[in-house]
């Protein structure tokens, strides 16, 4: 059904037709220059430098936020894509206007928003051009992402498919299979994540509480016959399990995950997709191995915090109801299950306090068992114990990243594939550096052979 093709290392491709797909879509829009959507346009060819400069300015515009002049909105839910929160707000403050999701830099570095009106960053626009400026001074222009066509047609009657699975960054289709999260029904939830308080919102912002298996079918398969995507991240809050009058066990969470994956196979006449799943990390550890042969592609347990007592104290219902050596002891198995390349766990940087050597301890952990570390640049968000607080300068963030995406590498633990893992696709990698970090180390390689070889 889908074609063939092998990659640079002569590995089968089993999504070479949804990437060409992809490509051809982006040549389209990013190449027409359209008069009415002056600030979409193509990438310019990524160089080290540049990309050192850009990984810079990503870190500090997700640590200090920024804000909007009105002419950098001009466009944004018409022609250019606006803010959907699918899971969390990570805005500074509240605002009644629509915001775009991320902004693009010239080399492709994709930047998730988070407005502070008080920030010292602001998006504007000058002479026909978006650009940002910091303390008043110009610092690089920046671009907007397209609207996809699919966003304003109908999932079903009244019910447009922004709502049912937008998109994050420039190429992941991106659904939230719970909004709800069991930790929070009693005041257990992770205390740097405003997962519940997001429901009550700005709802027009939101994805829909519950979505038909008709309506994750129509909005998956206009998505990518758009051509406007190419891989999906499935995410959502925990599920507790129950047990059944018949002493069966009932895994919620599982089972509403594995119906939006059928869905999206039927939309997709695949029964292999480029799913990667975010959840809880299994109670049933024989689960891992079940739900890869009904379609999970890749998996991610979002360990979020790697020392044990900071663990228990800022994930009290991860540490309550699963525990983290079972957290771990997921993690293994996964990687085991799904072997090199498929399995991944975030960890919120910035926010704990936690020693140096308390977390490359776990960067080395993770890495040596070939599951790869997504350092989040943390946001001290409304509907957190750390509103109003600061985060670390954003230079802080990339010196962490440089050290992260070092020790990664020296574990054979290089960028792996979108459809994998989606944060460590650079285009669409929007709250974190490591992405950006892994790419510039890779044009910096190419850079020095090119050099070599003409020496």
């Amino acid at each position: 059904m889908n074609m063939i093709a092998r990659s640079a290392e002569g590995k089968v491709d089993p999504f070479a037709d949804i990437n060409n797909n992809y490509n051809t879509w982006y040549d389209r829009i990013h190449g027409a220059q359209l008069q009415n959507a002056p600030f979409i346009k193509p990438g310019l060819a990524p160089t080290a430098k540049g990309l050192e400069q850009e990984v810079w300015v990503k870190g500090s515009l997700l640590a200090d936020g920024v804000q909007f002049d009105p002419s950098a909105l001009e466009g944004v839910n018409e022609i250019y894509r606006e803010q959907s929160r699918w899971l969390f707000d990570w805005n500074h403050g509240e605002h009644e206007y629509y915001l775009p999701e991320e902004l693009v830099l010239p080399m492709d570095t994709t930047i998730q928003v988070r407005e502070d009106k008080q920030s010292r960053w602001l998006c504007t626009v000058e002479d026909g051009q978006l650009m940002l400026k910091r303390d008043g001074k110009f610092v690089m222009e920046a671009r907007h992402i397209p609207r996809p066509n699919y966003y304003s047609m109908e999932a079903s009657p009244g019910i447009i498919m922004r709502r049912v699975a937008p998109k994050r960054g420039q190429d992941c289709m991106v659904m939230n299979y719970s909004p709800f999260c069991m930790y929070w029904a009693n005041d257990n939830g992770c205390d740097f994540c405003n997962i519940v308080p997001n429901m009550g919102w700005t709802k027009d912002d939101l994805q829909l509480n519950k979505r038909s298996y008709d309506q994750i079918v129509a909005t998956t398969r206009a998505a990518f016959e758009e051509g406007c995507v190419r891989h999906i991240l499935l995410t959502g809050g925990f599920l507790k399990r129950t047990v059944k009058r018949d002493g069966s066990v009932n895994d919620r969470e599982g089972d509403m995950i594995l119906n939006v994956v059928r869905a999206m196979q039927e939309a997709l006449e695949r029964d292999e997709i480029p799913v990667n799943v975010i959840r809880t990390a299994p109670e049933d550890l024989d689960t891992i191995a079940v739900h890869k042969e009904q379609g999970f592609y890749s998996v991610a347990y979002n360990l979020e915090v790697w020392n044990e007592q900071l663990f228990e104290k800022h994930c009290p219902g991860k540490a309550e109801h699963q525990g983290r050596d079972h957290w771990l002891k997921a993690l293994e198995v996964a990687a085991e299950v799904y072997g090199p390349g498929k399995v991944s766990t975030h960890l919120v940087t910035g926010c704990f306090r936690e020693s140096d050597e308390s977390f490359f301890e776990g960067i080395e952990w993770l890495c040596e068992r070939g599951i790869a570390p997504i350092p989040l640049v943390w946001s001290p968000v409304e509907g957190t114990a750390y509103a109003g607080e600061r985060p670390p300068r954003g230079e802080w963030f990339v010196e962490k990243v440089r050290e992260i995406a070092r020790i990664r590498l020296k574990h054979g633990v290089d960028s792996f594939e979108p459809a994998a893992l989606p944060n460590d696709c650079e285009l669409c990698a929007m709250p974190t550096l490591v992405a950006d970090e892994m790419r510039r180390l890779r044009v910096e390689r190419a850079e020095a052979t090119a050099k070599a070889s003409v020496a």
